[in-house]
């Protein structure tokens, strides 16, 4: 049995600093270093998270608060979709509307059953942008496990926490990596400074893909036929007069536009295709939107997709390394501590097999939930007539909306070790977009109990009592009055 006592995550940006923080908590004894690159490509208008953040922050012991008071962050409770159907909506996830009865989300098909908005599906507070009170007695609680962060200020703080548990933090550039000549493993990897030897790698060198790609040319599977866009530019705006409960996604003539506040700017991009669109339009398209001037801080381009094997050899890799979907429901940084949890439990029994085949269904299951984020009824541009029309369903997806022609998703219907997405995160999307045959699940829903008690209940939930608004909730956070 392979015996693994040092570790080395090539790569200091978020996916290489929570990486090796969850390794650390894990296996304490093991020694843990990070060799970042002189030049970090951090993109620095903003990031946002999923409610993973939440396990991670629980696990390495991290109190949830920390990342408003160290961070620049603001609070998250899910997503606002605007102008992708005839009406908005929001995907966001939680009590009492996610309850569950006999694997049957009833208060849901309540809402459905009775022709509610979309907006209905949710807590009124949430497009309001305020909060209770009653969250912040304690700064290991939290009103949400979502955040938006300052991608710089995330790094910083990420950095403090590594260096408070002893995880030495090398700056060097690497120049090259050799290998065991019988096993073919990596031995070492050089640097301009010094030569670094370990028992295994976890690449999270970004789209560098230094390890598992520049070394061990593994295969790149790609996505593009289930997802539409492939370029993007970010772009930063002032802060906001009030900071969003959500990050907002506009449809745009050939994509969407997102909008991230943090406590000092608001972080902003545009994803599109470029068969529709080039760069120095999607940049007008932009100004125009916002009615000023705007400078484009990055550019990239993409092909979503996910390497063929997250583990070769004596190598892992993670985040940005291993796959990139696109930024719509913020699944990045979810992405890394789900492969982290799921590496973590097969390390042990170094099941290399077991484990890949894991990382390719977690993936999976993100790319079966974006694209069913592109089931428009929409055909207003070019572009929104090819999602409509000509862009392929994954197989899973496809099963899915054959299930749910008649019935809303249950519990069981989507089932996968470490998926960041379950059964009830559809909901929301598909009502929005109008997929759904609403009758049908009116039947069903009367069928399955009707409940009379359903909509004074959500009444009360929302009682307006002690909420303040989310500037103010924070303003008081950092000024020490909460918590």
């Amino acid at each position: 049995m392979k015996i693994i006592n040092d570790i080395i995550v090539v790569g200091g940006g978020t996916a290489g600093l929570i990486s090796a923080l969850m390794l650390k908590t894990k296996f304490p004894q093991k020694n843990i270093k990070i060799i970042e690159s002189s030049n970090v490509g951090i993109v620095g208008v903003g990031e946002s998270s999923t409610e993973h953040w939440g396990k991670f922050c629980k696990y390495v012991g991290i109190p949830h608060l920390s990342v408003i008071l160290k961070s620049n962050a603001t609070f998250k409770l899910g997503v606002y979709f605007e102008n992708w159907s005839k009406n908005d909506f929001i995907h966001t996830i939680g009590y009492p509307f996610s309850q569950v009865s006999d694997d049957y989300y009833k208060v849901y098909g309540h809402l459905i059953a009775n022709n509610s908005l979309p907006m209905e599906l949710l807590s009124y507070s949430i497009p309001k942008n305020k909060l209770s009170m009653s969250y912040f007695n304690d700064i290991h609680n939290s009103p949400t496990n979502q955040y938006h962060f300052d991608t710089f200020a995330l790094n910083e703080l990420l950095h403090e926490e590594c260096n408070k548990r002893g995880i030495n933090i090398v700056i060097d550039d690497i120049e090259c990596v050799t290998l065991n000549d019988k096993t073919d493993e990596i031995l070492s990897i050089l640097s301009k400074k010094s030569e670094y030897f370990a028992d295994f790698f976890i690449d999270c060198s970004g789209f560098s893909r230094i390890l598992l790609g520049d070394v061990y040319n593994i295969k790149w599977v790609s996505y593009s036929q289930y997802l539409p866009v492939n370029s993007a530019i970010a772009f930063a705006t002032k802060e906001m007069e009030e900071y969003n409960m959500y990050t907002k996604s506009t449809a745009r003539k050939s994509g969407w536009s997102w909008m991230i506040p943090t406590q000092t700017r608001t972080g902003n991009g545009y994803v599109y295709c470029d068969n529709f669109t080039s760069k120095d339009e999607a940049h007008q398209e932009m100004e125009e939107a916002y009615g000023q001037s705007l400078e484009i801080v990055k550019e990239f381009k993409f092909d979503p997709g996910r390497l063929e094997k997250a583990w070769h050899k004596n190598c892992y890799a993670v985040g940005l390394s291993q796959s990139f979907v696109e930024p719509l429901e913020a699944t990045s940084i979810g992405s890394v501590i789900q492969q982290m949890f799921c590496f973590m439990n097969f390390l042990p029994s170094y099941d290399i097999k077991t484990c890949n085949e894991k990382v390719n269904l977690i993936f999976e299951n993100i790319v079966d939930y974006i694209r069913a984020h592109y089931l428009v009824k929409k055909e207003d541009t070019p572009f929104w007539k090819e999602v409509k029309y000509n862009l392929k369903l994954t197989d899973n997806l496809e099963n899915y909306l054959e299930m749910w022609k008649n019935r809303l998703p249950s519990v069981t219907d989507v089932s996968c070790n470490w998926a960041m997405f379950s059964a009830v995160n559809y909901i929301q999307i598909l009502y929005g977009l109008g997929w759904f045959d609403v009758e049908k699940i009116k039947y069903e829903y009367e069928n399955s109990g009707k409940d009379d008690s359903i909509d004074p209940f959500l009444k009360k939930y929302d009682d307006e009592s002690f909420w303040l608004g989310h500037k103010e909730i924070i303003k008081l956070l950092k000024n020490g009055c909460l918590g």
